[in-house]
């Protein structure tokens, strides 16, 4: 015999065997018992909650010849004909693939015709809203005036989508998303009925992961159960093609600490173990929903008990208007994300608009991060410039910064750094991400109006962002009127600064130097590599 997927194997054949959606069976078994069956309704809900099981069931019990109460026998010839799907009496039409008028105008003439052997005929219509207009109002004719011993059952996905007209003329029944538990306890029954031992926690997750479709979790659970020896939560992810609760756990600190370079190195990890960003962003997405969940009502994570624990931390961490503002912000980057044509470059701004989305909750002097030392390539090292939001550095130990400068003095690289933190602020106050990136950088060097703005060598996307108006006019419009004076930006790389003078006032990147400094690094690389004999340089003008 072949082999049968557990979710047609498990599909219920009662309506006592249905997970969930009681409101449903409730109303159709009194429908039953009291001889008062419609003769149109419309099932919705979304994709793997019973629409169409529950469809086939109310076509079994309307045709049982020997039914008990309201439920069918699943015995007698015409209940085994709908199960097995071979019934003259049950059409299932697929809306997706039979949408135009010529469809409908043949089921009409059909309609006619008398059952072949049970009492009534039942229709049951998938994905009904993707039937065309005409075709629409072909079905409202039949609807209207509908033969004797005629059922329709109208299933799908999307109800707004079906016109008025139809919906004023069927009895409506929404089928909910099922719970978590609903759904684990179901697959709990499955494996015990296997002969499968599996955990609990592998159990919820696959639950979770269904978002309250059985039939996916059915799904999802059936491949799992091909894994030999124990089924762990490694493997769900695996199948999955998911990064895993730790690795979200991990980024989801490294956010909640404004740890920017982590958690852009997490990223970097999770791509090159071959997942989506995408994907990675809606598994955040659905971990901070948990941890929303918990901070704001107490809800316990349906999560192994040392993620749980460690969720729990993180919520001790953080406080609700935070948490808010960063759920906001990623949603809002998720919704444009799937049109980009770089997903890891987005991916990658999501976040680091995210951790500027709000401030540190309840910062401490001593959980401030510590100062950032800005460094020449020499050695030389200039004032030290927090890497801190400027709203954090406030009260009696904040530097004094002056509000601008007179335009009559002549500003130094001291100056800027003195107004560094005033200038974050306002920065932040204008573009979050803007203020997200410039977090990166510190002013390292001033001349003839021109404020150098150095990244670490690795951060060649950061420097490249303060090449962009958007970002580049902020920060001029803001430095130039806390100067007192027109100033322009000019972003850099580290390694680019021209010398042990880098960090002095008046100094600044010597003209080609940078690009000879890369070029005889370039060119002792290839020699390192293939020999001094073979790898020479030359003058070319």
């Amino acid at each position: 015999m072949s082999y049968l997927a557990l979710y047609r194997e498990w599909r219920p054949r009662r309506f006592a065997d249905m997970t969930g959606q009681e409101h449903v069976r409730r109303t159709l078994v009194n429908a039953l018992l009291r001889d008062k069956v419609a003769h149109a309704y419309l099932f919705s809900g979304p994709r793997g909650t019973g629409k169409t099981t529950a469809a086939k069931i109310l076509a079994k019990a309307m045709n049982c010849g020997a039914r008990q109460g309201a439920e069918p026998c699943n015995e007698c010839l015409s209940c085994r004909e709908i199960d097995q799907g071979v019934s003259l009496d049950v059409y299932e039409i697929d809306a997706a693939s039979n949408r135009g008028i010529d469809e409908i105008r043949d089921l009409r003439e059909k309609v006619r015709l008398a059952p072949a052997g049970g009492r009534y005929k039942v229709y049951i219509i998938d994905e009904v809203h993707m039937l065309t207009k005409e075709a629409f109002n072909a079905l409202l004719k039949t609807l209207e005036e509908p033969p004797a011993g005629v059922v329709f059952v109208l299933a799908t996905t999307e109800a707004h989508k079906v016109p008025l007209t139809i919906l004023s003329r069927v009895q409506r029944f929404s089928f909910h998303r099922l719970t978590d538990r609903e759904i684990a306890a179901r697959l709990a029954e499955v494996c015990r009925a296997g002969g499968r031992e599996v955990g609990e926690n592998v159990l919820a997750l696959i639950a979770a992961k269904a978002e309250g479709s059985l039939r996916d979790a059915l799904s999802l659970l059936d491949q799992c159960l091909l894994v030999e020896g124990e089924l762990l939560p490694e493997h769900v992810y695996g199948i999955l093609g998911a990064a895993g609760e730790e690795y979200i756990a991990d980024l989801t600190e490294d956010l909640l600490k404004r740890d920017y370079a982590a958690v852009l190195q997490r990223l970097t990890e999770g791509v090159a173990l071959g997942r989506d960003p995408r994907q990675l962003i809606r598994e955040l997405l659905e971990y901070l929903r948990r941890l929303l969940l918990y901070l704001a009502g107490g809800e316990q994570p349906l999560l192994s008990e040392e993620q749980a624990a460690r969720l729990r931390l993180q919520a001790a961490a953080t406080d609700l208007p935070r948490l808010l503002a960063m759920l906001e912000s990623i949603m809002k980057g998720d919704a444009e994300l799937r049109y980009a044509s770089n997903a890891r470059l987005a991916a990658d701004m999501i976040l680091l608009e995210a951790m500027g989305a709000a401030p540190p909750a309840a910062e401490t002097p001593s959980a401030r991060p510590a100062p950032r030392i800005a460094r020449g390539e020499a050695g030389s090292a200039a004032p030290a410039v927090s890497r801190a939001p400027a709203s954090a550095v406030s009260g009696p130990a904040a530097p004094s910064a002056p509000a601008a400068a007179p335009a009559s003095a002549a500003p130094t690289l001291e100056t800027v750094q003195g107004l560094w933190p005033k200038l974050l602020d306002e920065v932040r106050g204008k573009k979050r991400s803007t203020h997200a990136l410039l977090l990166e950088g510190s002013p390292a060097a001033w001349r003839d109006g021109v404020l150098y703005l150095a990244f670490p060598d690795g951060n060649v996307f950061h420097k490249g962002k303060f090449t962009q108006a958007e970002n580049k006019n902020i920060v001029e419009e803001i430095l130039s009127r806390l100067l007192g004076q027109p100033a322009a930006l000019q972003s850099v790389l580290k390694s680019e600064l021209a010398g042990p003078a880098a960090g002095e006032p008046g100094s600044a990147p010597a003209g080609d130097a940078p690009k000879e400094s890369a070029l005889s690094e370039q060119t002792r690389r290839m020699q390192d590599l293939f020999g001094e004999d073979i790898v020479r340089t030359t003058d070319e003008t």
